[in-house]
């Protein structure tokens, strides 16, 4: 999903993070990022968590896992369903949901460009991002099953709903059109979206990779709010709610930013700090033991 400043990032720790059980978290150790920090280096950032996206078996696993969960929740509310009830429907977000643009991520590493909204509008209107694994499978599932799928998405009404019409019939997305494409015309806020079709239908799950996707009001709030609304509603994630992993970008990156002030208006070195800092780290000390084992001519063969 792109989001209300889509300037695009990665915590490489916090998407692919190790944890080490030798001894306990202990505050940051993150040395700043160094003086004449680029775009390009900023980029670069992105390298592990796209390559993880793009490649690895276990975000596959991830997609298939929450759109199965969504499948068989939609498939018991049809068939509990009444004729005197409300139709039913799903919620969900495109980009990072059913919709992989993580090629637009990639094509950032290794230069100085950043997401713009000429950017976004090129890869929109080239209509080649493609469906995540299982994706087109389910909605069309979905589809068939009888029950209306909206895509509260944040792409822009006025400049990316034609060009998102096209990419989405073509790689299978049904329901593509003007009534289930509830695109963004103002406010990057989706709850009056979500009440919208909530006050017309029974809603079987809302889905996203942002928070911002869920009807749990987590708009512009700190990383402190956020979290804390997320532990409100633990209890409906994989039921109601169904989250999708996206190490890449979203309002989480912001949110790090703890002190007054827009991220967004930080330079790159600024805002790769800001990244650093938020780390909680541990590091091995070496014993005197280790030590004379790293002399040379002590080495370990």
């Amino acid at each position: 999903m792109k989001f209300l400043s889509k300037k695009k990032s990665l915590l490489i720790a916090a998407a692919m993070s190790v944890s080490f059980i030798a001894a306990p978290l202990t505050p940051s150790y993150a040395s700043e990022a160094p003086q004449g920090y680029t775009q390009q280096d900023l980029n670069d950032e992105m390298i592990m968590a796209v390559a993880w996206m793009q490649n690895s078996a276990e975000y596959r696993e991830l997609c298939y896992q929450a759109y199965n969960v969504a499948l068989d929740r939609v498939i018991k509310a049809v068939a509990h369903h009444k004729k005197s009830d409300k139709p039913l429907a799903i919620v969900l977000d495109a980009d990072e949901t059913v919709l992989d643009n993580s090629a637009f991520e990639a094509g950032l590493v290794g230069t100085g460009n950043s997401y713009s909204n000429a950017t976004w509008k090129e890869w929109c209107d080239a209509g080649v991002a493609r469906a995540m694994p299982g994706a087109a499978e389910y909605l069309q599932a979905v589809d068939k099953l009888g029950v209306e799928i909206f895509y509260a998405s944040n792409r822009s009404l006025k400049d990316h709903y034609e060009s998102s019409v096209r990419n989405f019939k073509k790689i299978g997305f049904p329901q593509a059109d003007r009534k289930h494409m509830i695109f963004k015309a103002d406010s990057s806020n989706k709850q009056a979206r979500f009440d919208q079709v909530m006050k017309d239908y029974d809603v079987v799950v809302f889905m996203g990779d942002n928070a911002g996707d869920l009807p749990i009001g987590t708009y512009h709030k700190s990383q402190e709010e956020r979290n804390a609304l997320v532990d409100k509603h633990k209890d409906e994630f994989g039921k109601r709610f169904i989250a999708f992993p996206n190490p890449t970008y979203g309002d989480w990156e912001p949110a790090l930013k703890k002190d007054k002030g827009s991220y967004w208006a930080l330079n790159n070195k600024e805002k790769s700090d800001v990244r650093r800092d938020s780390l909680r780290t541990w590091r091995p000390v070496k014993t005197a033991q280790d030590k004379e084992n790293t002399k040379p001519g002590n080495e370990q063969k």
